[in-house]
């Protein structure tokens, strides 16, 4: 059961996006979202670069009319979010945070059920034309699933979903945060797994399919398959799923999920929504 969404903002389509999928998951489960704007100091000062000496006085005004830009940025975002919960009627709270938007991101999404956030970050004020990479540290430490969007809005109302699913503690750890999820959505779910003992295989999938089924009150379709999965997905359910869920040690980043190359490349892709528990 989601109850409380952790909403970061920028000023991107993929934030656009993810506001949508938060406030309608807000009405869905009858649930609080709570957008967060990070005014990046570290990244304003680093964006100032090395001064000279002779230059500090102007360093420090150059920093100070950064500052006062962001801010106004800053409330013109929170605003925005302020009057989409109020036309949609959901429960939202807005705050401002100053520091590191990744560790401020993990250090809050303890106290939230799910992140919702864009397959890319744009917090560094001032220089937006680059994606920073906040999604991928925040996955490297946080307890809290993600929902990473892409830079557009499709409702969830019957999407197909994909579920990578091995048996690993990393991947059940996923199907339980998915299934809390899936509770509120009527979702069109199937779950692979690639092993090289069909038995064993099969077994893990009836297992997860008997616990969404707990929670969803209907069966999933279920896929074994003897190929490397990344392979099997881009070649048969890229186009086919709206929706990809997939496990992660919540240890540094990209090396320590548990399906490898898989999450990766579905994050670069960055046209699917990928729910990493």
């Amino acid at each position: 059961m989601v109850k409380r969404i952790l909403l970061p903002l920028d000023s991107s389509a993929y934030s656009d996006a993810a506001t949508e999928y938060a406030i309608q998951l807000a009405k869905r489960a009858k649930a609080q979202v709570d957008g967060m704007v990070i005014l990046d100091i570290p990244g304003i000062e680093k964006s100032i670069g090395p001064v000279a000496m002779g230059a500090l006085y102007w360093a420090d005004k150059l920093e100070k009319k950064k500052a006062e830009e962001a801010h106004e940025h800053v409330n013109a975002l929170l605003a925005k979010f302020k009057k989409r919960c109020k036309d949609e009627g959901v429960t939202g709270n807005e705050a401002e945070y100053q520091g590191s938007p990744s560790e401020l991101i993990v250090e809050q999404s303890i106290y939230y059920d799910i992140v919702v956030m864009g397959l890319r970050t744009y917090y560094k004020f001032g220089s937006e034309d680059e994606p920073g990479d906040t999604l991928d540290k925040v996955l490297g430490n946080t307890i809290t699933p993600v929902l990473a969007v892409p830079d557009n809005y499709k409702s969830l109302e019957g999407a197909n979903v994909l579920i990578s699913f091995d048996g690993s503690l990393p991947a059940a750890r996923a199907l339980q945060h998915f299934a809390y999820f899936a509770s509120n959505v009527n979702f069109n779910i199937k779950i692979i797994n690639s092993s090289d003992d069909k038995s064993a295989g099969d077994a893990i999938l009836q297992h997860a399919k008997l616990y969404l089924k707990a929670y969803i009150g209907k069966d999933v379709e279920t896929i074994w398959t003897p190929g490397k999965i990344i392979n099997v997905v881009n070649e048969e359910y890229l186009d086919w799923a709206d929706l990809f869920v997939v496990g992660a040690h919540s240890k540094s980043g990209f090396l320590d999920f548990i399906v490898g190359s898989l999450t990766k490349d579905l994050i670069e892709y960055g046209k699917k929504i990928v729910f990493i528990g």
